[in-house]
């Protein structure tokens, strides 16, 4: 999956070929994944459905990025707080969202790079398949800007691999933009191939299909398919410092409160929808068994999963009004065909 990004979830994939036997090659190849696929073989039909859907495709995160002082603890929420969240996981828009489109180059009426060019959705990923004697056309639309890459035409293409790494860059643009506004010791996780491979263990392990930044510090929420959460709780060096100077300047902490935290086996975790810190004569509530990741910095995580969550780190989320994959999927009649 490469780099930790901001959020991740499942996405629309458009696929197009005036060939169905090979449209049909397309979308079964993708059969597994985490993916809303709809497949045409009109390049018109497939251009003002993604067309028409342009306008509710992209991130805008600006009104997600909050920054300053929480309390006393100087916590800094950038993006996408539980409060923040809800924009997302109570919307199935977020499935429809289409970040990567699949264009065949050889096609009547319209070829690839006339269809490519023509796409109006704002961060969507496009992929062009040609043939031996296309590569200078492909050369000059990736050049151009009209696609994002692209492969040879036969049945030995990678598709499941191309796709994975292709949606990851659409996400990344937003990444991008977040890392522009953070300050200068902030959001180091997102580039740190250490806590990058420990992030993508935790995620891949058990099937989880989307994830939610909760802090600056590498926090994180994920969902299954069926909405079953996970909180990976991380906190810096630098951070689990800070924490430790409020509870002993508070005085309100209890002395084993202290001492856990000085031993740095037991961490503060706490999320709530304000990204605020409850009272510090309550941490002792809180505190978890704290283990240790070496990256380009000191990493301490503790993962909470469901049980945990409720029991002790709640959210704030409204169970039953969180839109999951799989209800989408059933809504949506995700099986059907499109061409």
């Amino acid at each position: 999956m490469g780099n930790v990004l901001s959020c991740f979830f499942p996405t629309t994939v458009v696929l197009v070929d005036d060939d169905p036997t090979f449209l049909n090659f397309l979308k079964l190849s993708l059969e597994g994944m985490p993916i809303v696929c709809k497949a045409f073989s009109d390049a018109q039909v497939a251009l003002d459905f993604i067309n028409a859907s342009s306008v509710d495709n992209s991130l805008d995160y600006t009104n997600l990025i909050r920054s300053g002082e929480e309390g006393t603890s100087e916590w800094k929420s950038i993006l996408l707080n539980i409060g923040g969240l809800h924009t997302e996981i109570y919307s199935s828009n977020r499935f429809n969202k289409i970040s990567l489109v699949i264009s065949d180059y050889q096609m009547p009426n319209m070829n690839g790079v006339e269809f490519c060019s023509k796409i109006l959705g704002k961060g969507i990923q496009k992929i062009l398949l040609t043939g031996l004697a296309d590569d200078k056309i492909a050369i000059d639309a990736f050049n151009l800007g009209y696609i994002s890459q692209f492969f040879r035409k036969n049945l030995s293409f990678d598709i499941k691999n191309a796709v994975n790494r292709t949606i990851n860059k659409y996400f990344k643009i937003y990444t991008d933009y977040i890392l522009q506004h953070a300050s200068l010791g902030e959001l180091y996780h997102l580039n740190d191939p250490i806590f990058s491979d420990f992030f993508n263990k935790i995620f891949k392990q058990d099937d989880f299909v989307e994830y939610y930044m909760l802090d600056s510090f590498g926090s994180y929420l994920m969902l299954k398919s069926n909405g079953q959460k996970r909180i990976l709780n991380v906190l810096t060096e630098i951070e689990f410092s800070r924490l430790l100077d409020v509870a002993i300047e508070s005085e309100e902490a209890d002395t084993e409160t202290i001492q856990k935290l000085q031993s740095r086996k037991f961490m503060l975790v706490y999320h709530n929808r304000n990204g605020s810190l409850p009272p510090v004569s309550e941490w002792y509530r809180f505190l978890k068994p704290a283990y240790v990741i070496d990256g380009s910095q000191t990493y301490y995580y503790n993962v909470s999963d469901e049980r945990d969550i409720n029991n002790y780190s709640k959210p704030d989320l409204d169970e039953n009004e969180i839109v999951t994959f799989d209800s989408f999927k059933k809504i949506k009649n995700y099986s059907s065909k499109d061409f």
